[in-house]
């Protein structure tokens, strides 16, 4: 019998190691408590699992087998639709339903019921910025009509669209982009009981990209960068750090906004999960620097999301062969580098049964779990094995029994997220959206800070995210400070209150015109002010001249300070 409970005080308890895992077990009636633990596999959208009623039983029953209790599933791979993993498989209005779809089924909804009742979480695993092929993206006649929204290599700048190595690919900085995957992620969470989202691809794939494919797109990266720096021309796309670091900031500003997104929305499987696939090419840097790493110089910053508790889970892609020395070093060094990079998170790593015999899959994965990891992915459904070590992978299916009745000999539960329980949680998440008063716009690039939280920079669309905010479950509240870009917009302090494991949102006005009255501009209609006014107040036969001061004291628009501007004044005056 398994609880997922921890044991009662008053038994005699002992602790008992079954394969990488140690459970708890009543000592005479051999009742065991189990240590958490994810254990998912990817299923992608190009191969078996998902697009029939029989493959999802047969996956479901596959992954009971071996005791997993999660799965990704790659719900969107592309953003158009056609043979080869094209277009979404789920019921989208958003994006084009995918061909291979059997049955006219709902996989989503499918596998959702088919897997919860197996106990088995499902998490929508999604590639953002992946858009097509070819172009325009076929069915998807919303994108067909934004080629504005696609990047392209510096060589394509102001081509149209063009591909980004093999793909036509959304521009990660244009918040016009950024609502439309947010969208997508929206749609899924408020129709669909999954577990979570997992982020494939949230990066770049080469250095030379972020380009706009259309140069009069106001809300290109690019012109964003320049907007909020100043830079003039076009930055190379290497050795500008700035450059660099915006690149960054863009990819960061959707992950931090779902971060607050998605516990926003109404759905009974709350709290949902999410997770992002994170690069761990060749070796883990030696000197603990992660600025070194591959991932950060293609622009994902996957430490700061992790310091900033914007996931709540990392899944490291290390995929490496544990038959050549070198790979199986390199496996090591990156668990322990990610489980130094975990903070206050999950990590769960990231495993390549299809590079690996089943041994030495299980040798992989017995390290990652003894070294502390709070789970595994395994990549993938249908890749399971390399046997025969010739880089042809196999779909053995025999894997999930054989990890069942072996590493995976007890059912275990998915960890639980104490920072997003109110009962345990110390922090909170403060977030909303910063617009100008005065034209009901977004303010990108103004400073949002809470005393002794990391601040953080609103995105295009005028967006911030306050992750790590002292909270009780009561309410902690806190004084927010907004500060624009532009020195001339006055900006404010408001109290906020921040709810442990939950999110608050807090929307700001900022650049509000002066009151009426305030000739010395500090914002209030005081006695000094009352002087100035006075001053001008000359009656309705004395009109001022264009540029005079004293045209700040008339309220009616007709070039003179009379008894009518009087009252008005009188509205504002606060001594």
């Amino acid at each position: 019998m398994h609880s997922h409970a921890p044991p009662r005080e008053g038994f005699v308890w002992r602790k008992v190691r079954i394969g990488a895992f140690f459970v708890i077990c009543h000592w005479s009636f051999v009742i065991c408590w189990a240590q958490p633990s994810f254990r998912a596999v990817w299923a992608d959208a190009f191969s078996v699992g998902f697009k029939s009623s029989s493959q999802i039983n047969t996956l479901v029953s596959r992954l009971a087998s071996g005791h997993y209790n999660a799965v990704f599933v790659e719900v969107l791979a592309f953003h158009d639709t056609g043979p080869g993993a094209h277009g979404a498989y789920w019921n989208s209005a958003i994006v084009p339903r995918a061909s291979d779809i059997q049955g006219g089924i709902d996989p989503l909804a499918v596998l959702v019921s088919t897997a919860h009742a197996a106990g088995i979480e499902v998490h929508a695993w999604i590639v953002p910025y992946r858009v097509s092929s070819t172009w325009p993206p076929n069915g998807n006649s919303f994108l067909a009509a934004h080629p504005e929204y696609l990047m392209v290599p510096i060589g394509d700048m102001g081509g149209g669209p063009a591909k980004v190595g093999s793909y036509y690919t959304l521009d990660p900085g244009s918040p016009d982009v950024q609502e439309y995957l947010t969208s997508i992620v929206v749609e899924l969470v408020s129709n669909y009981e999954i577990d979570g989202i997992n982020l494939d691809y949230i990066r770049y794939v080469q250095t030379d990209a972020g380009y706009p494919a259309d140069t009069s797109y106001p809300y290109s990266s690019l012109e964003r960068f320049r907007r909020r720096t100043g830079f003039a021309g076009t930055p190379a796309p290497t050795g500008v750090p700035s450059w660099d670091d915006f690149r960054r900031e863009t990819i960061s500003e959707l992950v931090r906004r779902l971060r607050a997104e998605i516990p926003s929305i109404q759905n009974p499987r709350q709290p949902l999960r999410l997770t992002a696939d994170l690069i761990t090419f060749g070796d883990a840097p030696s000197n603990g620097n992660f600025t070194s790493t591959s991932a950060y110089q293609l622009f994902q910053d996957w430490r700061l999301w992790m310091q900033r508790g914007w996931l709540d889970a990392g899944v490291p892609m290390n995929y490496k062969r544990e038959h050549l020395s070198n790979q199986a070093q390199w496996y090591r060094n990156w668990v322990d580098a990610a489980l130094g990079w975990r903070y206050d998170r999950h990590i769960f790593c990231g495993q390549a049964t299809y590079l690996n015999t089943r041994a030495n899959s299980v040798t992989q994965l017995s390290y990652s779990l003894n070294a502390g990891a709070d789970g595994i992915s395994t990549f993938s459904y249908d890749a399971t094995a390399d046997e025969n070590l010739d880089g042809v992978p196999e779909a053995d299916w025999g894997w999930y029994p054989f990890i069942g009745s072996g590493l995976f000999a007890s059912v275990v539960p998915t960890p639980a997220m104490p920072w997003r329980d109110p009962a345990t949680a110390t922090e909170g998440t403060v977030w909303g959206r910063v617009t100008d008063q005065t034209t009901g716009e977004p303010i990108d690039g103004a400073t949002v800070s809470i005393p002794g939280v990391p601040a953080v920079t609103t995105d295009g669309n005028g967006y911030y995210v306050l992750t790590l905010v002292p909270a009780t479950a009561g309410g902690t509240t806190h004084t927010l400070t907004v500060t624009p870009p532009d020195p001339n917009c006055p900006g404010v302090s408001q109290d906020v209150t921040a709810l442990a494991g939950q999110v608050a949102r807090y929307d700001i006005g900022v650049c509000a015109p002066p009151p009426f009255g305030d000739f010395d501009g500090d914002g209030d209609v005081d006695a000094a002010d009352f002087s100035m006014f006075i001053f001008c107040m000359q009656g309705p036969d004395q009109t001022f001249a264009p540029g005079s001061f004293c045209l700040d004291g008339d309220a009616d628009g007709d070039s003179d300070a009379d008894l009518h501007d009087f009252a008005a004044f009188q509205q504002s005056f606060s001594p």
